[in-house]
């Protein structure tokens, strides 16, 4: 073995022991919970022993309506959120990337990153007293005459608007988030690019359209992914607000899983649900990165 030889194999050793506490950390916190609850799912789970099922979890979840209908409520709940979260955070970036008072694009800056400071459970009992019957939103739709004084909307009490409301808050806390990336975004697009579609005759819309747009492609998508990926799996602020109620109508599939595990203590099938909310997370993720993100 000549001396580079053993250079380079002494680096590779070094290099492997740096990246070891890092590699042991990831084992322990995420590849063996996952192996252990892929292992659950084939099993009725009870407090004296486990006994093996095979499939017959999976079976009850394609067979059980709350099932899917927490799915259904869930892609309902992402998509409404990440495409809310991609046009106002777009166009709040737009405005912020104009060109304005430094210290008023500052102070606007500041303001509006706030709702994504606060922890999700903060948030969402915040809003839980706003949306009460008694609480700010109807008391102020019944100061402008929108709402009779003898009425109230249960914002969070009825089936009817339970989600819808959970959405919309989820919306609030979370689009400082794109509008950071994508003001970063707008900021990396050269001047030369405008300047050169303001020749060929493109006016704001034209260099919207042919310019801005496809200069952020990239960060649309990484943007839109991520989102993705952590609205499909929101937990706190569901749980914090209706608790996936009433009558199941704002459930998703994170609270569904909590509840069929700690509550009903199917720790089986609610571990075949977290299987099936992986299997579900991965094909969508998969799906648009195949369609936004060119090969």
């Amino acid at each position: 073995m000549t001396a580079g030889t053993r250079l380079a194999a002494r680096q590779d050793v070094q290099a492997y022991a740096f990246l070891a506490p890092a590699l042991i950390l990831l084992v322990a916190l995420l590849v063996y919970p996952l192996a252990q609850v892929i292992r659950m799912s084939f099993f009725e789970i009870t407090v004296r022993d486990d006994r093996w099922v095979g499939l017959g979890n999976y079976a009850a979840l394609v067979q059980s309506p709350a099932f899917w209908q927490a799915a259904w409520q869930t892609l309902l709940f992402t998509a409404g959120s990440v495409v809310a979260h991609l046009v106002i955070g777009l166009g709040l970036a737009l405005l912020l990337h104009a060109r304005i008072a430094p210290r008023l694009r500052s102070l606007f800056r500041g303001l509006l990153i706030l709702p994504w400071l606060l922890a999700p459970v903060v948030a969402g009992m915040i809003w839980a007293l706003v949306l009460n019957p008694f609480g700010v939103l109807n008391g102020f739709l019944t100061t402008v005459g929108l709402l009779d004084r003898n009425a109230t909307i249960n914002w969070l009490g009825d089936p009817r608007t339970s989600l819808l409301s959970v959405t919309l808050v989820n919306v609030w806390r979370s689009f400082p988030f794109p509008m950071v990336m994508l003001l970063a975004g707008l900021a990396a697009i050269p001047d030369e690019l405008y300047e050169a579609s303001s020749i060929d005759g493109c006016g704001p819309a034209g260099q919207f359209r042919y310019v801005t747009l496809p200069s952020l492609h990239g960060v649309l998508a990484t943007v839109a992914l991520l989102d993705f990926i952590w609205t499909f799996r929101a937990f706190d602020l569901v749980f914090v607000m209706t608790g996936g109620g009433p009558i199941n109508s704002s459930q998703v599939l994170a609270t569904s899983i909590y509840f069929d595990a700690f509550q009903k203590f199917q720790f089986g099938y609610a571990s075949a649900e977290a299987v099936a909310m992986l299997v579900l997370l991965m094909i969508g993720s998969i799906a648009y990165l195949r369609r936004a993100v060119p090969p």
